[in-house]
């Protein structure tokens, strides 16, 4: 019920809070009004002396440079029908050669000069005595250019009596002040003597700023330290703004009113003390209950097998039925696993045994080419049963690999290749000559098919670089097999030989027949790699890259093959 009232709460708040916020919003517009109303008067002359500079500002165009007609001209302006005292045009130097009184005077340092300078448009300054005869006066100033050339300023004074125009009985008696600034943040006139007008403006926000928020009312501390309601409003736009400062007792908000509070509050507190029982019998009929069986579901999917039946204290009947069915699942489910365990565990070991017999038998026709060998008769027919050995003991390394290893779906890569050294090794030992081998071989898995070409290509490479080694001069005979990642899911496989004299007699030595390199190639192509060779002096380089997963791509050089087998020692 609870939940089926909320809808209809939440619109009664919606709709309260709708009334109070337009209350709101007419209340301050209303004040804004006023204030822009206060101000009609001051925005009138201002509006009159800024079109009054852009006149003179014109008509001075076709006289420029000659005196006499300029200071005829503001003469004439200044005794027209019109609130002026006092007309002059001033050079962008600050130096005022012609006036309405035939005066000439440098204005340089004046502020009314500098603000004008600064401003580079339509600007207003205050002061005693600026231009002209003494007395408060407001200067307004606009710059005078032909063809975007800055040729000087026209200046006109008015008497400072814009205060007045502000300053109204029924204002005062409420406690109203009114307060006008240009865009600089300097006061123009007030509703207040001038010493106080500072003292009637907010005090969090510059003066500078004030003019940017133009159209908005708040509430905020005066200068003087009292709480009032202030609105802003432009007077002439980007220029001048005129600020009313009201009492709050004036312009308190709708919002405020203890009975519009209560309006608001009575729904939530009803519907907050509806939604407190309505959680407290969720709590103990549902959430609870929802709580344990989560618990005992978590558990179950992260692998905890003990103490894992579900037992709910006085659940309602549907939670009942769950805990029932949960324990019945979780029964099933552990059956299963324990069925699925013992089966994996009974296919693994016939598959291992699979590749202990696959090991044997291949281990069994080596030894039978092995004895085959020994009773050839000529050395050719022992290379070719030799080599025919060796590709036969490589498969059986991977089987045995498969066996020994873990995972019975990959097999190691420096376990596969260390082993195959090892073997193959071992035929250079009718040579005379202790061969050096080294090895750098990185640890990855290989899938089965990945282990079994990589096997028989390093066996093939491996045969090669021992019939081909040399004893270089000064040196020891060496071969080397590195496995490297040289690239995310990048392998790169390289056997070097050294060269020089040669460790075969000359009358073992026969022809090869091309079908080690035939096969490497093939090898090197089931394996999507590109195959290279290279060869110095002093030894022979045979490199192969090839991706570890299937997309890998190969890294960017930063130079080329031969670049570094460039800058390898020669013998």
């Amino acid at each position: 019920m609870t939940f089926a009232l909320l809808p209809l709460g939440l619109i009664a708040l919606y709709q309260t809070n709708a009334v109070v916020e337009e209350a709101n919003r007419l209340s301050h517009a209303s004040l804004l009004a006023h204030t822009q109303q206060a101000a009609a008067k001051e925005r009138e002359l201002l509006q009159r002396a800024g079109g009054a500079t852009e006149g003179l500002a014109a008509a001075i165009l076709p006289i420029y440079g000659e005196g006499d007609r300029c200071t005829d001209l503001m003469t004439a302006f200044v005794q027209g029908q019109n609130p002026f005292t006092f007309a002059a045009f001033i050079t962008p130097g600050g130096k005022m050669e012609c006036s309405s009184d035939g005066s000439t005077a440098d204005v340089s340092e004046k502020w009314m000069f500098l603000k004008s300078q600064q401003a580079a448009r339509l600007s207003f300054a205050v002061g005693d005595g600026i231009l002209g005869a003494g007395g408060p006066q407001l200067v307004a100033t606009s710059p005078v250019q032909r063809a975007g050339t800055l040729l000087g300023y026209i200046s006109i004074a008015i008497p400072h009596q814009l205060t007045k125009s502000l300053a109204g009985t029924r204002w005062a008696e409420q406690g109203i002040r009114f307060v006008t600034l240009d865009a600089q943040g300097e006061i123009l006139s007030a509703s207040v003597p001038e010493q106080e007008a500072a003292q009637a403006l907010p005090v969090s926000v510059p003066r500078r700023e004030l003019l940017q928020r133009a159209g908005s009312t708040f509430f905020e501390d005066s200068r003087s330290g009292q709480e009032r309601f202030f609105a802003v409003s432009q007077i002439l736009p980007g220029q001048v703004a005129v600020v009313g400062s009201w009492p709050v007792e004036n312009a308190l908000s709708v919002s405020t009113s203890p009975t519009s509070w209560m309006t608001l509050a009575f729904p939530v507190l009803m519907w907050i003390a509806g939604i407190s029982v309505a959680v407290l019998g969720l709590q103990q009929m549902v959430i609870r209950h929802l709580n344990a069986l989560r618990r005992a579901m978590r558990r179950y999917a992260l692998g905890e097998r003990e103490n894992t039946t579900l037992e709910l204290n006085s659940p309602p009947r549907e939670f009942g039925e769950a805990q029932q069915s949960f324990n019945r699942m979780v029964a099933i489910l552990s059956e299963a696993e324990r069925r699925r365990e013992l089966d994996l565990e009974e296919k693994t070991m016939l598959l291992r045994e699979v590749h202990h017999r696959v090991k044997n038998n291949l281990q069994l026709v080596a030894s039978i080419m092995n004895m085959q060998g020994r009773n050839a008769q000529t050395p050719e027919a022992r290379r070719m049963l030799s080599q025919l050995q060796r590709r036969v003991r490589g498969l059986a390394t991977i089987h045995r690999s498969l066996n020994t290893n873990p995972d019975v779906s990959t097999v190691d890569s420096r376990e596969l290749i260390n082993e195959l050294i090892e073997e193959i090794g071992t035929m250079s030992s009718g040579t005379g000559q202790d061969v050096a081998i080294e090895t750098d071989v990185a640890q990855r898995p290989l899938s089965q098919d990945q282990a079994v070409t990589l096997s028989m290509l390093v066996s093939e490479a491996m045969t090669n670089a021992v019939k081909y080694t040399g004893v270089p001069e000064g040196g020891r005979p060496a071969i080397s097999v590195s496995l490297r990642e040289t690239a995310e899911n990048w392998l790169e496989l390289e056997v070097t030989n050294t060269k020089g004299q040669p460790m075969l007699d000359p009358d073992e030595e026969i022809g090869g027949t091309g079908i080690g390199a035939r096969l490497m190639a093939a090898f090197a192509t089931q394996l999507d790699g590109d195959a290279t060779t290279h060869e110095t002096e002093s030894r022979y380089t045979y490199r192969l890259g090839f991706p570890a997963v299937a997309g890998a791509s190969p890294p960017e050089a930063s130079m080329t093959e031969q670049e570094q087998d460039a800058k390898e020692p020669a013998a």
